[in-house]
């Protein structure tokens, strides 16, 4: 029996993207699916394009809230789904046609998560043991593997998971726990989900601070999450490390305040006999504390930004 699938939309503002959304999930070629649409207090028109669909496709459920936020909508949705699965999909992104057939044929009874490339990121088709897959993102902090946005989740997943109101830049500090507790991931080898960058997207230094902010708190409080697992307690770690080299890396290259240069650099120097005993540190990550304590690392680092 085809499992069924609950697509949870957040949507909020996005008038002029929402309709190809909704378009690109209505028109899947796997059709067991039910479409969650979470209106987050919209005041531009997405309300009223959401509720049009309703009327041609009896699988959209629209539900009309008060504000509260990507989380909050998220979490509201994940609430209301029905499906074995649930997939995560921006109201301002879309899908491809056989988005939801290529993520299904990946399942079997031990898969609880798979993971599709986006846009041109595509991974290597593999199948790993959740813990891996949650190494993997900590010590690589790769953008494939922390987005909620291209991944198939069993339910089940989130029965005490939640991603958490009121913060930004959420999946951060959510898809790593996610990963820890599947048994089995499986990466599908297709972009299958298009990130739609906005016009006039890039990021001022508020924002940049933010997602270096968020970074460094989902690393830190990951370290206390798998305390007690040495091997994801270890890799948590080695997050708490590339995002103090973040800050740093982020000064060199002029997007935040000099003053986050001083004290990240001196927090990886005073830490950097423990690390020496970490068997997730990469000889790239070795040599960067060797530099760091000398002005090496700023030019090396410059020069490579160049």
């Amino acid at each position: 029996m085809k499992p069924l699938i609950s697509v949870v939309i957040p949507v909020y503002n996005i008038c002029n993207y929402v309709g190809k959304c909704l378009e690109s999930v209505c028109g899947q070629s796997y059709e067991n699916i039910e479409i969650i649409v979470v209106d987050d207090g919209s005041t531009d028109g997405s309300s009223k394009i959401c509720d049009e669909f309703t009327k041609n496709d009896k699988r959209v459920k629209v539900f009309h809230r008060k504000n509260g936020g990507l989380s909050a909508a998220r979490n509201f949705g994940i609430s209301k789904a029905h499906g074995d699965f649930v997939a995560l999909v921006d109201g301002d992104d879309w899908v491809q046609r056989n988005y939801a057939a290529e993520m299904v044929k990946a399942l079997d009874e031990k898969t609880d998560i798979v993971v599709c490339g986006y846009n041109n990121v595509v991974p290597k088709q593999e199948e790993t043991s959740g813990k891996e897959a949650a190494v993997k993102l900590l010590i690589g902090q790769e953008n494939l593997d922390i987005v909620a946005w291209n991944k198939l989740y069993r339910r089940s997943l989130f029965d005490d998971i939640k991603y958490p109101d009121g913060e930004k830049h959420e999946d951060s500090l959510t898809t790593y726990k996610l990963l820890a507790l599947a048994r089995v991931v499986k990466y599908v080898p297709e972009s299958l989900y298009m990130y739609e960058t906005r016009e006039g997207s890039i990021m001022n230094q508020t924002e940049i601070l933010s997602r270096l902010k968020v970074r460094k708190k989902a690393a830190e409080e990951a370290v206390n999450y798998f305390s007690g697992d040495d091997d994801l307690e270890q890799a948590a770690k080695i997050a708490v490390l590339t995002a103090k080299y973040a800050f740093v890396d982020a000064v060199v290259r002029g997007e935040i305040d000099k003053k986050y240069y001083a004290k990240n650099r001196e927090w990886v120097l005073v830490h950097q006999g423990e690390y020496l005993r970490n068997k997730y540190l990469t000889r790239k990550l070795k040599i960067y504390n060797l530099m760091i304590g000398g002005v090496f690392y700023k030019i090396f680092r410059k020069i490579r930004h160049e």
